[in-house]
This record gives C-alpha cells, structure tokens and sequence, in this order.
C-alpha cells in the first residue's frame, strides 16, 4: 500500500501549527492533521515501533483508558519507524487509535526526533530483548522481529536498532491543531499511561481554551 509522507520543511514549534503530513493507517485510512482541526485535540507519540516490547507496553497504557480520552475528544495517533505492510502483518488485533509508519524516518527529522547513536542503540537492544524474556514477551518480540526480516526489512532493521537508537517524541496538540506540549524522550523512556495523558492535555489544551 502506497504512503504519502511530510514534506513540509520546518520544525515544531510551542505554540504554532504542527507541520501536518499525510499517511496511511494500518487500519487503511489516510492520516493527516488538518482533517482534526477543530474536531479533537490530539496525542501525537512517535514510537519506537512494535517491534519494542517496551512500546507494545505503552500502547497497551494508552489503550486501557482509549475510551476515556475519546470520550474527551482526544485522539491518539502513533508514529512508528516500521514498514506499513510490516505492522499490518504483524497486528492481530488493531489499536484503537491511527498508528501511522514512517520507515524512512523523515517525519521524524521534521518533528526534531534525534538519533542517539550506535552505543545507545546496542544498548537498547539488549536492555529490550532482556526484558521481553524476561517478562515473558520474547516470543512475541521474536515475531515481531521476524516479520520485519521476513518482510525483507533486515537491512532497514539493522540500520533502525543496531546503529541508530531513535528517540520518542511526545506532542499534545490543541483544536487549532498548535502544539501545547512537547517532550523528547529516550528510547526506552516510559509514555504516560491514557489516565495521565488525559490530565496532561485537560492542562496544556482545555478544550474551551
């Protein structure tokens, strides 16, 4: 399936549009910023894929209060480092919320989410792959791993683990679709549970503001 990525050429800035981009779902809709424009405030996360047990966990914070955050007029949309066909493969059941790909990573340079390095990345890798065995999520972290190789995403993969370690990036948009609230986050940094990025945006981006 064909995805359209960003090309707008500027950075995010507090209290300025976010720079929108249009990308297709795993759920198979075309994603942009604009269409949510005095429709709902919005969550933007950029992750670190599925194949991170750590963000799987995350996903799984937001999911568990996604009913509360919608019913708040907040939507969550999720950004990941995989290949579109890749996540549609690899989801049994699918988010709640638009979780959109970006393999090239080029949305991420826009929204200023960095890369820490090889050393970091090494180190992610093994603090992962360590605590998904030893939480009893190593068989899904090797699927998760394996369809990305079987996906012929062994050279991207390499490239996205072992020698770059991508941050996350955490952003609450307002209905003018302004940015209220940034943060950048190392990888295996944790995400705010639903219940906490629900109080999170009431604060930054009250909804009668």
């Amino acid at each position: 399936m064909e995805q359209t990525t960003a090309t707008v050429p500027i950075k995010p800035v507090m209290g300025q549009q976010a720079p929108d981009f249009r990308l297709t779902s795993i759920q198979g809709e075309l994603i942009t910023l604009a269409q949510y424009r005095q429709q709902k405030r919005l969550i933007l996360w950029f992750s670190r894929g599925f194949t991170c047990n750590f963000c799987r966990r995350y996903m799984d914070g937001i999911m568990s209060h996604y009913d509360q955050l919608a019913a708040a007029g907040i939507e969550v949309i999720q950004v990941a480092p995989n290949l579109l066909e890749t996540a549609q493969r690899f989801f049994t059941a699918l988010p709640p919320y638009p979780f959109v790909c970006d393999p090239d990573k080029r949305l991420y340079a826009i929204y200023d989410i960095g890369d820490r390095g090889v050393l970091e990345a090494n180190k992610n890798t093994v603090v992962a792959f360590g605590s998904a065995f030893l939480s009893g999520e190593g068989l899904e972290t090797v699927r998760a791993s394996w369809i990305d190789v079987a996906n012929r995403n062994f050279v991207r993969r390499l490239a996205h683990h072992a020698l770059t370690a991508v941050e996350q990036g955490l952003f609450i948009l307002d209905l003018e679709g302004r940015i209220c609230h940034q943060a950048h986050l190392r990888g295996l940094e944790t995400i705010p549970t639903g219940q906490e990025l629900l109080t999170l945006v009431e604060q930054v981006a009250p909804h009668d503001a």
